[in-house]
């Protein structure tokens, strides 16, 4: 048989092991090597938080314990090699904060043992947005020659504790960089760490994680996508919703009340929008929502989300006029359906939908004063399009047209 005539095959294989429950923080951190451990955390965690997995981790190590504080704001690929620095020759690397933290503990422990790593996410600046490095291949191991990285997520949403991908700022813009390492070894869901979490901005976590889902969800999927990932992606969809709809406060919670065993789940079905079987066989550059967003929460500097609630209803109004190259109409009602099934008063109409959760859950579509529409699809064009497999399908006149659909949809100055 010729196989170099036949598609490439789907695979699912994950290194990340999951600890989940009651203090499984600072449980898991107790059984730690008896070795050199180096901490991160993010500077704005306060003590009840950062404290109690510090003194296991300390104990754990034989009190060979280094801790480094950092600002999520200010973590370019500069920082991110100096911490590499730090990491290097450690036995256990241990990360406790947000995203930007875990994707900064993530690419420390790959520079530590790449030399060339930096190098390649380097060259050519801001172009382009995305940077794919050969690495090992997924195991259930540690990473050969780096030490063990176990990240300790305080929010949710982003599942950066089980992505083997990573932004990182180079010269003002954000890369991606994929890579099978940066995938954590052991990933700890714990609710005490999401304790002081505000509401809001556990809601706007699950609406990323529910986000994440549904950009990858729309298009047609090619031949490898099984009918088991599709009804695994619809029901994560409902769960999503429900559990939000739960945690909402509209429900009677105060601010930052949501129960631990609410918050657990929430964290858990984020992190199956990465793990589970709905990512099985689909095109890893198909979520075109998050690179126009991307440039749009740079241009502003609004937040990730913020951005991404004004770009949804455009896309989407655009995917429910035939534009397949951002998705399918008729995935887009199915997968909105589902979503509805969670939370059933929510208009039928997707972009009208989506722009009422966002209101519902205290996430505003941000504020694009001054933008120009040429100068946002120019700059995304040039780190995600012109041949590159994010936007390459989208001339620049066309990526101007949905940026003005965008702007017209923002808020009143």
């Amino acid at each position: 048989m010729n196989t170099a005539t036949l598609p490439p095959m789907a695979m699912w294989q994950r290194r990340t092991r999951l600890h989940l429950g009651a203090e499984s923080g600072v449980r898991t951190l107790a059984q730690g090597p008896s070795a050199d451990t180096v901490l991160m955390t993010d500077r704005d965690l306060p003590e009840a938080v950062t404290g109690p997995l510090a003194e296991a981790a300390r104990v754990a190590s034989g009190g060979r314990l280094r801790t480094v504080t950092l600002d999520p704001r200010a973590l370019t690929l500069d920082a991110v090699e100096e911490l590499a620095d730090t990491v290097r020759g450690s036995t256990r690397l241990v990360a406790v904060g947000g995203g930007s933290v875990l994707d900064a503990a993530a690419l420390a422990r790959l520079l530590s043992t790449d030399g060339q790593a930096a190098r390649r996410i380097r060259h050519g600046g801001p172009r382009p947005g995305l940077v794919a490095l050969a690495g090992a291949p997924a195991a259930t191991a540690p990473h050969e020659g780096g030490p063990e990285l176990v990240a300790v997520p305080t929010t949710v949403g982003t599942a950066a504790e089980v992505s083997s991908a990573a932004t990182v700022l180079v010269d003002g813009a954000r890369k991606l960089v994929m890579a099978e390492p940066l995938a954590a070894d052991l990933a700890v869901l714990d609710p005490q760490a999401t304790a002081t979490l505000p509401t809001g901005l556990l809601l706007e976590g699950v609406l990323e994680a529910l986000c994440r889902l549904l950009n990858t969800y729309l298009p047609e999927p090619g031949p490898h996508v099984p009918r088991a990932g599709d009804a695994e992606a619809c029901s994560l969809l409902v769960r999503l919703a429900g559990a939000g709809h739960e945690a909402a406060p509209g429900q009677g919670l105060a601010p930052a009340a949501a129960p631990p065993e609410l918050r657990t789940e929430l964290a858990l079905l984020s992190a199956q929008t990465v793990l589970g079987w709905s990512m099985l066989g689909r095109d890893p550059f198909v979520g075109k929502v998050w690179y126009l967003a991307n440039e749009l929460s740079l241009a502003t500097g609004a937040r990730k989300m913020s951005a991404t609630v004004l770009v949804l209803p455009a896309v989407w109004a655009r995917v429910l006029a035939g534009d397949t190259r951002l998705g399918d109409a008729g995935r887009l009602r199915t997968a909105w359906q589902a979503v509805r099934t969670g939370i059933p008063d929510l208009p039928e109409d997707p972009p009208a939908g989506i722009a009422e959760l966002a209101r519902r859950w205290g996430v505003p579509a941000c504020r694009t004063d001054g933008q120009d529409p040429a100068v946002l699809a120019a700059r995304a064009a040039r780190v995600w399009g012109a041949g590159l497999p994010m936007l390459g399908a989208f001339r620049t006149a066309e990526l101007t047209e949905l940026y003005t659909d965008v702007l017209e949809g923002a808020p009143a100055a």
